[in-house]
């Protein structure tokens, strides 16, 4: 089977397109090496960092600085404010042809005696997409720090009618059990962290997911009704977050570490029409081992407990963990895995990364065995569109025990 999946928000990257497909039709989908080139094209010619940058540097300007390129080595960037914008355009056979745009600004909130130092990179992310099938996804994201980061405010808004495929629940399903769906979506979450020590923040987070209009394929498992929220419904939580973040970066680390810990408790309270309890686990350590040459590790672990609708469970395969599965290919109650990356240049802005991982979801612990447990290993692509703060364009090849997959996005996978 072949699809593509358009956006994943349920963490703090934002994607221009991620697209998936199995190895076997490979050869059908050739056209999409154009679509990343005439990407790439784009970037360049409409000036990718489109900011605000002050170059310090006493040799004489390059011909090519006049196009909006600057290679990383040449100069010492200094950046303000930067705006990214990229028109999208793909063909699967799900959507038939789609396209839109997406964009990323980047900025810092200080005083003006502060340096980058003590503000770290704040930004906001969207796209907006629309296929010749009228599947529409309307998404935007934010990380702002306060000035000297005493506050740190996170969110994100959606709005989503697209097609969405369903194997069952478990970490042994079938690829045969495969069955389509449709469903609207509109999602609102809000985050907001005060620091109450060195880098470490405590807040709340508030999260608002409206479900409806399913319409199910005759003869699944979700027209049967015995699936929780098979017709979708209201999840609406109150959370508690803490949050250690050492990190020189956000959009795209060469040192330090990210650990974050959250629980959602949905409840009729706050208007939810399921109860359960979310428990969140992440932690990230990044290691510049050579200038530029980065060792990144992340482990991640997700639990539900209650009446938990399938759309909440936890799941694997997407494009920042596992990278090799088609998202939601596999979905239970809990999740945990982890993984390696090592990112290193090439030349001029492009530079290259390769990774590996391991997880599974499961519902009791001794669902987790060695048959079943899902592995990852794959190569990528950089390209930076915004060298002061580190944005990429990124293209990954991951390869799991179904078949490889590539995805096409902004920003590092974590």
């Amino acid at each position: 089977m072949s699809y593509f999946n358009i956006i994943n928000i349920n963490n703090i990257k934002g994607c221009i397109i991620i697209a998936t497909y199995n190895n076997e039709i490979m050869r059908q989908y050739q056209n999409i090496f154009l679509f990343l080139f005439l990407i790439l094209i784009q970037v360049i010619l409409v000036d990718t960092v489109h900011a605000q940058v002050e170059i310090e540097s006493k040799k004489r300007k390059p011909i090519w600085s006049y196009f909006g390129i600057t290679p990383l080595d040449d100069t010492v960037l200094v950046h303000k404010s930067g705006f990214f914008i990229s028109p999208i355009i793909y063909y699967t056979p799900d959507t038939r042809w789609g396209g839109g745009g997406a964009g990323v600004y980047s900025f810092h909130l200080r005083d003006q005696n502060d340096t980058l130092d003590i503000t770290r990179t704040s930004y906001i992310r969207f796209l907006v997409n629309y296929t010749m099938n009228k599947q529409t996804d309307i998404w935007t994201d934010w990380s702002v720090f306060t000035r000297k980061e005493k506050f740190l405010f996170k969110g994100e808004l959606r709005f989503r009618n697209f097609p969405d495929r369903f194997y069952g629940i478990g970490n042994n399903t079938s690829i045969t059990d495969l069955e389509k769906y449709t469903y609207n979506l509109f999602s609102f979450k809000s985050k907001v962290s005060r620091k109450i020590f060195n880098k470490i923040y405590l807040g709340l987070d508030y999260h608002l997911e409206i479900e409806y209009g399913f319409k199910h394929e005759q003869g699944g498992q979700l027209e049967t009704g015995l699936i929780t929220g098979y017709e979708g419904g209201v999840g609406s939580a109150l959370g508690l977050v803490s949050i250690i973040d050492t990190r020189d970066n956000v959009l795209n680390s060469y040192s330090g570490q990210y650990a974050e810990f959250s629980s959602y408790f949905y409840t009729k309270i706050f208007g939810s029409t399921f109860r359960f309890v979310n428990l969140n686990g992440m932690y990230n350590k990044y290691w510049q081992v050579r200038p530029r040459h980065i060792l990144a590790w992340q482990t991640k672990a997700r639990f539900t407990f209650g009446d938990v609708p399938f759309l909440d469970m936890s799941y694997v395969g997407n494009d920042d963990i596992l990278r090799g599965y088609p998202e939601n290919r596999f979905k239970d109650r809990h999740f945990i895995g982890t993984q390696l990356e090592y990112r290193l240049p090439i030349f001029w802005r492009i530079g290259m990364t390769a990774f590996t991982g391991i997880g599974d979801v499961f519902a009791q612990v001794q669902d987790l065995t060695f048959k079943s447990i899902k592995y990852t290993a794959g190569l990528g692509l950089r390209f930076a569109v915004n060298p002061a703060e580190r944005v990429n364009l990124r293209v990954d090849y991951g390869y799991g025990s179904q078949g490889g997959y590539f995805y096409f996005s902004v920003t590092e996978a974590f």
